[in-house]
């Protein structure tokens, strides 16, 4: 009788281990539903904040084109200008530095402003400096 007792307990045992475990695993199929859920929204984010980053990239690059251009032309209108209308003086102020010009001379021979002058005289000798290292 005895050992019918205690199989009749181990059964018990075993339903409830059984039901428990049963439980266990439907609460962890719906957490690992919910998170599934939880990584499809923000995957699906994700997804929306990539779009977005890319047609701002998009719409930046399209700008950049447009004030690259814009940059292009005025850079050629400078040129330009400046070949009409002190480009003769530069050159010829270069000319008179290589002779041994002073800035004074460059102001008075050249008609250019002093910033100019110095500016010019500044960039000769940098260039004579980076001939010297080559």
């Amino acid at each position: 009788m005895e050992s019918q007792w205690v199989f009749n307990l181990l059964l018990v045992l075993q339903f409830v281990t059984l039901v428990a475990v049963v439980v266990w695993c439907f609460r962890l199929s719906k957490r690992v539903k919910n998170l599934k859920n939880n990584q499809a929204e923000v995957e699906l984010y994700q997804k929306k904040q990539v779009q977005v980053l890319a047609s701002g990239s998009i719409g930046m690059g399209r700008r950049l084109v447009v004030i690259e251009k814009k940059l292009n032309l005025a850079v050629e209108k400078q040129s330009e200008i400046l070949s009409k209308e002190g480009g003769v003086s530069y050159n010829r102020a270069m000319e008179l530095l290589e002779m041994g010009a002073t800035i004074d001379d460059l102001v008075s021979k050249c008609g250019l402003i002093r910033a100019e002058a110095e500016l010019i005289s500044l960039l000769k000798q940098e260039s004579r400096r980076n001939s010297d290292y080559h």
